[in-house]
């Protein structure tokens, strides 16, 4: 199954990676002061396009999700190889491609999303 044109990768501090359909998951879900705060390290698009995420009107208003007109696909391979190493050891690795229907797949079935998000956010709030 292909993956939909606008779909997102983000990287956190603890090298933990969220993957959304579209920019407009992506900016429903994520928070602006996280945004400010400097928690999320990198964004892209599967193939590598680095896109850019900000708050413009600061950590109580809306996110913003860009194209940067620029690529980096050998970092987006290593940080997504930090990810299986420290989150699926024992695992085969997967490029981005694969790991974002990977985790696209594992977030849609039933239940696991929700569990999985609320995770995310019990983990990113205790640090």
């Amino acid at each position: 199954m292909d993956l939909p044109p606008d779909t997102v990768l983000v990287f956190d501090q603890d090298e933990d990676l969220s993957v959304f359909e579209s920019f407009t998951h992506a900016t429903n879900y994520l928070e602006a002061i996280d945004v400010v705060e400097g928690e999320y390290t990198a964004a892209y698009s599967p193939d590598g396009r680095l896109l850019a995420l900000t708050a413009p009107d600061g950590w109580k208003g809306p996110v913003a999700l860009a194209r940067t007109g620029r690529a980096d696909l050998a970092d987006l391979e290593q940080r997504v190889a930090c990810y299986w190493q420290r989150h699926h050891r024992g695992q085969v690795p997967r490029d981005p491609l694969q790991t974002a229907r990977f985790l696209i797949d594992r977030d849609s079935q039933p239940g696991n999303g929700s569990l999985v998000r609320l995770t995310r956010l019990l983990r990113r709030n205790h640090h």
